[in-house]
């Protein structure tokens, strides 16, 4: 009804009216009675259609992603190929299988505090297992002071363990180890320990928890949990004797700062923040790992980085020719050669060497009240083939034998990193 006041009939009769109009109008649209071409039917959108908008959404975003990944990663190529070994087109196998890996990882102290990029022993060294499997890492450090045999042309040379890397470069100090250790050792990585500034930076800093207050280089370093920029962390990891526990303080300290490197870039994970480190090191670091695996090295091994735990190897006190040494007792060998093989995944072996023989052949030495350690034939370190001669000289190491083909000048050597090393006087 209407404001004129239709009656309830009248009112009925005018609706049918209109709706009779509107259906008439509708099939004339239709092409009923006509020839014209029906009109095609309204499209309403419905929920599946809506799933299928989304999803093109989704598929546009992951190409975007991975476009930009490509390019990272291309960049990544780039980036590394100054650090990185030429590769031959081809992923390493244990790479590309994600199989547990050792790298002996050494910072030279060489370049650390402008003292230029030649020659120089390893202020530090670590041994790093990646087990993928387990989602682990593991670091172990060797004290730069522990007595080894360096097998060499002129017959064996008994010096401290950071000197191997004057000798023989990375290859030589590598083969120490394994011979010491009675482990594998896949790859290595040498670092300029100036380089340390510039990671740290690169992942926007570190934490730390420091044992002890104390001051180095104009810098305070309160007790506890603080944060450092690159600078303050290289300070705070070259400290060495103002701590109680000497060399193993600072080693315990550099491991704080690689830890946190690791647990930050975890976090901000990418190949952007790859790069970004990549970029800093510069020619600061080298190492064995072919470029062409450097892809599957970052996809299969990012797991790990969920659990990293440290180690050390502790060492006994001893002075040779009035030389401070740390002396490896037989049965650290063995436990830090477990500890290791047991990260690897690898059965557990009995090592016997020229450090566990040597050990065993001292009659008064214990680490403690005597610490006057003998050489095998009144040997002086230091002075290849002091202690054999030449002719008779036979390595009888069970995990490091060698002929005299493979043996390395005491001269003048390289380290297949572009350091030269020369042995000038005894190592301190």
């Amino acid at each position: 009804m209407n404001d004129e006041h239709e009656t309830r009939e009248e009112y009925r009769r005018e609706l049918e009216n209109r709706i009779n109009q509107r259906v008439a109008e509708n099939n004339a649209n239709r092409g009923e009675g006509n020839n014209l071409p029906p009109k095609p039917p309204i499209h309403r959108p419905n929920r599946g259609d809506g799933y299928k908008w989304v999803r093109r959404v989704i598929l546009l975003i992951t190409l975007i992603v991975l476009c930009f990944a490509g390019f990272e990663y291309h960049k990544l190529q780039s980036t590394a190929k100054g650090i990185f070994a030429t590769g031959d087109g081809k992923v390493d196998t244990k790479i590309k299988n994600g199989d547990p890996l050792s790298i002996l990882v050494m910072g030279t102290d060489v370049g650390a505090l402008n003292r230029g990029n030649t020659g120089g022993n390893t202020d530090t060294m670590e041994i790093i297992t990646v087990n993928p499997k387990q989602e682990k890492i593991t670091m172990t450090s060797l004290p730069r002071d522990t007595l080894v045999r360096v097998n060499t042309e002129d017959g064996a040379d008994y010096v401290k363990i950071n000197a191997a890397y004057s000798i023989g470069g990375a290859k030589q100090s590598v083969k120490q180890v394994k011979e010491l250790l009675g482990i594998p050792i896949d790859y290595y990585v040498v670092v300029n320990m100036g380089v340390m500034e510039k990671v740290v930076n690169a992942v926007g800093g570190v934490t730390v928890d420091n044992p002890f207050a104390f001051t180095y280089e104009g810098h305070h370093f309160k007790k506890g949990k603080q944060h450092l920029n690159g600078s303050e962390a290289l300070k705070y990891s070259r400290m060495r004797y103002d701590d109680p526990n000497n060399d193993y303080g600072r080693q315990k300290r550099g491991q704080q700062v690689i830890e946190s490197v690791i647990s930050t870039f975890k976090k901000k994970g990418s190949l952007t923040a790859a790069n970004k480190i990549l970029d800093a090191v510069g020619d600061r670091i080298q190492t064995n790992v072919p470029t062409d695996s450097i892809g599957a090295l970052y996809s299969n091994y990012r797991v790990a980085m969920n659990s990293v735990s440290t180690y050390h190897f502790q060492g006994k006190n001893a002075t040779i020719d009035g030389a401070s040494f740390q002396i490896a007792s037989p049965k650290e060998i063995n436990r830090v050669s477990k500890l290791i093989r047991t990260a690897l995944g690898l059965k557990v072996k009995h090592v016997s060497n020229a450090e566990t023989r040597m050990y065993n052949e001292q009659t008064d030495y214990d680490g403690y009240n005597n610490v006057n350690f003998v050489l095998p034939n009144n040997a002086t370190y230091n002075v290849p083939g002091s202690g054999t001669s030449k002719s008779s000289f036979k390595s009888t190491s069970s995990f490091g034998t060698s002929d005299s083909s493979n043996f390395i000048s005491n001269s003048t050597t390289t380290s297949g990193l572009g350091f030269v090393g020369k042995r000038l006087g005894k190592n301190s």
